[in-house]
């Protein structure tokens, strides 16, 4: 088999959820494949990352082909970025249409699909966290989503499959419109080497430290930093709390809180969450965060929103799910949390395990193969069908 990547950057060049996901995924379905051709680019009007960069990123396959193709985006009237994004869908169309032909299946993260809809017999598309089709919680945030959905209504209908991460996400495809049997369940990952053997935690904490707790995320509505500010006042003991990434300071006179800033390095950033005993994740939307499965696979309890596919990876067995922006909610959660730490952190352990690269990618091309022999099975019956 044959693959055509397309995506808006991958790590560690453009940091971000489906950028890591793009690099994983390349990583890891390289070895199953014959050749995979992966078109990228920089940050907004930076050059991509260059060809030799990119291969000792992903391990350095021999049967992987990098293009990058630079990201324009000099406006910041509103739909900027839709705009942007389908000149770049165009340019990596253009940049490969003649060899079109050649691939048997073209992998899409987000828009990069969009000018390739019609044009290929495969054309598989990943929107990854659906938000624009997740409730919103402000008039600002409608108004921001309804720019996004036409186009994403547009390449969802259209593909030949999307790849949906899980939970309430499937439903949202199915209440879009997307066909059940062109669904491909297709979740978030993490790299077997950075699960834990053993859980970090016993009982004997509760009695000693306070409780640790960490944010990880960037400060806008979205990920509900303002829900777990407000909740503060309301927790019952003195906690630490860590903030990584480009955050405001938070002054508490009862808990210690603790800025970071961004951190780039994944082994500092092991590091911060293995000082904690939970993430706390206060999303009002999201896909399927790979924070929850970093923070999983060293061994950590779980706060969670129930958006998104994050059902699929947190319940009662390795944290709390709680409804998104709920202050009080959010509050009762932290104030029991010490209860599920040593329980939480075993589960977590277990649970990510199931969600490894390699398996993801293995199942990946499998559920793939299934749907297209099933697809070419329903062809032929038609085909059959008309004859007769």
């Amino acid at each position: 088999m044959k693959i055509l990547f397309l995506t808006d950057g991958l790590a560690p060049f453009v940091i971000g959820g489906m950028q890591q996901h793009s690099t994983m995924m390349v990583k890891h379905l390289a070895p199953l494949v014959e050749e995979i051709t992966v078109m990228h680019c920089g940050y907004p009007n930076e050059s991509p990352a260059s060809y030799s960069e990119v291969l000792d990123a992903l391990g350095s396959p021999s049967n992987v082909f990098v293009l990058g193709i630079p990201f324009s985006d000099k406006s910041s009237f509103p739909g900027h970025y839709v705009r942007a994004s389908k000149k770049y869908s165009l340019n990596l169309y253009n940049n490969i249409s003649n060899d079109l032909s050649s691939f048997d299946v073209i992998y899409a993260q987000g828009f990069t699909g969009y000018s390739f809809i019609g044009k290929h017999q495969c054309l598989v598309s990943n929107l990854h966290g659906l938000e624009m089709f997740q409730k919103s919680f402000s008039l600002r945030e409608k108004l921001e989503k309804r720019i996004l959905i036409n186009i994403s209504s547009e390449i969802l209908m259209n593909s030949s499959f999307v790849i949906s991460l899980g939970g309430k996400l499937t439903d949202i495809l199915l209440t879009i419109g997307v066909i059940h049997n062109r669904i491909i369940r297709s979740p978030n990952g993490i790299a077997a080497d950075n699960i834990l053997q053993t859980s970090p935690h016993n009982n004997s904490w509760i009695h000693s430290e306070n409780l640790h707790l960490i944010f990880i995320g960037r400060d806008e509505e979205r990920k509900g930093l303002h829900i777990l500010r407000e909740s503060l006042p309301e927790i019952q003991f003195p906690l630490h709390l860590t903030l990584v990434g480009d955050i405001d300071p938070i002054e508490s006179k009862t808990h210690t809180i603790e800025n970071t800033g961004v951190i780039k390095s994944k082994d500092e950033l092991f590091k911060r969450i293995d000082k904690s005993h939970a993430l706390v994740v206060p999303s009002l939307s999201e896909g399927m965060p790979t924070v929850i499965l970093e923070a999983m696979a060293r061994g950590k309890a779980i706060i969670a929103t129930d958006v998104g596919a994050i059902s699929e990876l947190v319940d009662a067995s390795n944290g709390r799910l709680i409804p998104p922006n709920d202050v009080k909610a959010l509050a009762n959660a932290i104030n029991k949390i010490k209860t599920d730490v040593v329980k939480g952190s075993n589960n977590s352990l277990s649970k990510v395990t199931s969600f490894t690269w390699g398996e993801i990618a293995v199942r990946f091309l499998d559920e793939l193969k299934l749907n297209l022999r099933s697809q070419e099975s329903s062809y032929s019956k038609i085909r059959s069908t008309k004859g007769g």
